[in-house]
């Protein structure tokens, strides 16, 4: 059965951020000082905020683990996904820990209490309070009474590691295999304090609904090299869930669809053309040259943070330059030059205290090319640069929901849904939904201005809308196989 051909645009609703929790009375600090606490006693996720001058603070998430006889993480601040951090210390009850940022070396430095971390952040010689608390997240007791099972699986080589959810019932049940975006993701679709995948996993399984998500390569349970995976590589370790999904007698082998986000809606029908599924699900999903969004996307988010005409055009020429090295191989040298520019440029627009709190400008700048020269010229980006979206949805002949959200910065709505409608006019696909999801940002959260800096500040919940429209057409579609 063929699902329903219709364009639909959401009707309003209001929304308003919400702004990071308050952190817990610590207590009399003389009586609750965790002086014995261990690495293991700190190990998760922690969700916190700086207090910097103006309305809001600053929020960030840290992922810590436990590495021999300490610890090890990231953060992520400012949409920047999953930095790692440097020199992680437990002593007697305090954490410290540091990233390097071309704005220096920023220190977090607090005191652990009834599991709460307060203290100090100084970045280039200025100091901010702190906090931090164990990340409560309420897709957890949302999702309860959903079975659930650790999956490991492979592709080739490369052992991959998940999560499937359940509905109730002893099924067998439809299945969906969620595809994150771009950078390595885990397999709840991280982004800062909103697990996207966990929490549609739980509104899946509320609709009858199975999904099978799993980590990226190189991140949590899965092995291999995410920068080093082509966008076809991405596609079989897809494929390999399918199969995982194909071979339990719990799953309708013939109900089995494919839902990807961001980058995810770009592998989706990749292996839609490579593999029998029932439908493809489109979440924010680039249709547009991926050059083209990709300077689209940059550019809006270098505007976003201030930037000059003069710095924006800077970045405008380097972006240009990557995707012609990127395309053709030549021209790698070049593209180097205009990001040392570009990096140049941004610590000439430093403050002079910034500047000079800085020890060693020039190798942090050679770092930091260094790493953006590892990122531009990895197997992973070539292959994207170099992909079609467009006509890899064209050639689909399985039913499609596309979804939008209005208030997206990174994959406008308006260009690309009336991309992803030309594309399927093109195709054989048998029946297709494309919505655009109002005051909805990438994430699909309800959203005031759709930047990225917002994200955190927001529900971590879905816009009513996205639900309601997804899980409805599902459930249509189910009904009539």
């Amino acid at each position: 059965a063929s699902a329903p051909a219709e364009t639909v645009e959401t009707t309003p609703a209001t929304s308003q951020p919400a702004p990071p929790p308050a952190p817990a009375d610590p207590g009399d600090p003389d009586e609750t000082a965790a002086t014995g606490v261990m690495p293991a006693d700190l190990e998760g996720r922690w969700e916190g905020a700086i207090a910097i001058p103006g309305p809001t603070d600053l929020p960030f998430t840290v992922d810590l683990t436990t590495s021999g006889d300490g610890l090890r993480g990231t953060v992520e601040i400012q949409g920047a996904p999953r930095l790692p951090l440097s020199n992680i210390v437990l002593d007697a009850g305090r954490l410290h820990f540091e990233l390097d940022s071309p704005f220096g070396l920023n220190v977090w430095d607090g005191e652990v209490l009834n599991g709460v971390i307060e203290g100090e952040f100084t970045q280039a010689g200025m100091a901010e309070s702190f906090w931090m608390q164990r990340f409560e997240d309420p897709s957890e007791d949302e999702g309860a009474s959903f079975g659930r099972e650790e999956v490991v699986f492979s592709n080739g080589d490369v052992a991959l590691a998940g999560e499937l959810t359940f509905p109730e019932g002893d099924g067998p049940h439809p299945a969906v295999v969620l595809i994150s975006g771009s950078f390595a993701q885990d397999r709840d679709s991280s982004v800062g304090r909103f697990r996207l995948f966990a929490v549609l996993a739980n509104h899946l399984a509320e609709a009858g609904v199975a999904s099978l998500r799993f980590d990226d390569r190189g991140v949590g349970g899965s092995g291999g090299d995410n920068l080093r995976a082509t966008l076809q590589d991405r596609a079989g370790d897809v494929e390999a869930a399918v199969e995982v999904l194909r071979s339990r007698d719990d799953i309708a082998a013939g109900s089995i669809g494919l839902l990807g986000h961001s980058e995810g809606g770009i592998v989706a029908p990749v292996v839609a053309n490579r593999t029998s599924v029932a439908f493809v699900a489109l979440l924010a999903a680039p249709v547009l040259p991926l050059g083209e969004s990709l300077v689209a996307q940059q550019i809006a988010l270098f505007e976003e943070s201030g930037a000059t005409a003069e710095e924006i055009e800077g970045y405008r020429a380097l972006l240009e330059s990557v995707l012609a090295a990127a395309a053709t191989g030549q021209g790698w040298d070049e593209a180097e030059a205009a990001i040392r520019a570009v990096v140049r440029q941004q610590f000439e627009a430093m403050p002079a205290q910034t500047r000079e709190a800085i020890p060693d400008e020039d190798a942090l700048v050679d770092s930091i090319v260094a790493g953006e020269m590892a990122r531009w010229r990895s197997p992973w980006f070539e292959s994207f640069v170099k992909h079609d979206p467009r006509s890899a949805i064209v050639a689909l002949d399985v039913p499609v929901l596309a979804l939008f959200g209005e208030l997206d910065t990174q994959v406008p709505a308006a260009s690309n849904s009336i991309a992803m409608s030309e594309a399927i006019a093109e195709s054989n696909i048998p029946g297709y939904t494309i919505a655009t999801i109002f005051a909805a940002n990438h994430l699909f959260q309800e959203a005031v201005t759709g930047s990225v800096n917002e994200y955190a500040r927001l529900k971590r919940e879905f816009a009513p809308d996205f639900v309601a429209i997804l899980t409805e057409w599902l459930s249509d579609y189910f009904r009539e196989r």
